[in-house]
């Protein structure tokens, strides 16, 4: 079972949960001073605290109620005022400013990630001064061990609580816990800005998707054993970097392990791995 989660403190999850509510439904209680809305496809939880400060949630919750998977609900904020869907897996690197534990990464949910974007896709003509990007890892909560990751809507008020954005976060989200594809290529990502432009391509048109992702401004405190770590938590041997941004002192320090992982190029997956293929090849 998928679980949705959503903060009272935050617009655009409350406007995702009120969409769901039209296209699915709940028998509702209380757990604590959560509520709880029982589904047959997904159930969703509000919770009071911003989802950025929930770790240890998922533990909390087990003595409750079964789940396989969190779906964090959440807005997205930035000074840019950009009109984006997002997605993107929380943890932290050097600091720990916005929830967390510095140096502590969640449990990616890339299948369900992938599954996502492709329905969002096809909604995007809905609203069309809206794009979808990718964001790196990135705030609270680290200490998440269940399957996870954060479906946002950006960047303003305005937005998060534009209703048909809602609507089609709903829907997609609906879709991706409902499909049957699984076999996708999972990756952690290195390299490019917080939006993760390479990453973001990867995700919309080829086999691929990702974890964790790294940007440039993360690599003074990335380590080998920061990496292995993502690696592992994500559930593949496999890094896709972005070849412009990624550093001599990175890909000497992913050299060093190429014993253990295997290290793409971000133009060799979009080359090798296109949807356009994989799809011809899957309905052979």
């Amino acid at each position: 079972m998928h679980l949705v989660v959503c903060s009272r403190k935050d617009d655009a999850g409350m406007n995702i949960r009120d969409n769901l509510f039209s296209l699915l439904d709940f028998d509702e209680r209380k757990i604590e001073d959560m509520i709880y809305y029982q589904g047959d496809v997904l159930s969703i939880l509000e919770i009071d605290e911003m989802l950025i400060y929930s770790d240890y949630l998922d533990e909390k919750l087990r003595k409750h109620i079964s789940f396989d998977e969190i779906i964090f609900a959440s807005r997205h904020r930035s000074k840019d005022g950009r009109k984006i869907f997002t997605v993107h897996v929380s943890g932290n690197i050097g600091t720990a400013d916005f929830g967390g534990k510095k140096f502590s990464l969640a449990k990616p949910a890339p299948i369900t990630m992938k599954n996502y974007v492709l329905a969002l896709k096809e909604k995007l003509g809905r609203k069309p001064e809206f794009e979808f990007t990718m964001e790196v890892t990135h705030h609270g909560p680290s200490e998440i061990k269940t399957p996870s990751a954060f479906y946002e809507i950006g960047s303003s008020e305005e937005e998060w609580k534009d209703d048909e954005a809602g609507r089609i976060v709903a829907e997609s989200i609906v879709e991706a816990v409902q499909s049957d594809r699984k076999e996708w290529n999972v990756a952690v990502g290195i390299g490019g800005t917080h939006y993760a432009p390479r990453q973001t391509e990867i995700m919309l048109g080829t086999s691929f998707t990702f974890g964790h992702n790294f940007a440039k401004y993360t690599f003074q405190h990335l380590t080998k054993e920061f990496i292995i770590k993502a690696l592992k938590v994500t559930e593949t041997d496999i890094i896709i970097i972005d070849e412009k941004s990624t550093t001599s002192p990175i890909k000497a320090m992913l050299s060093e392990i190429s014993d253990r992982v295997t290290v793409l190029g971000a133009k060799k997956v979009k080359r090798d791995y296109s949807l356009k293929l994989y799809d011809s090849l899957d309905s052979t």
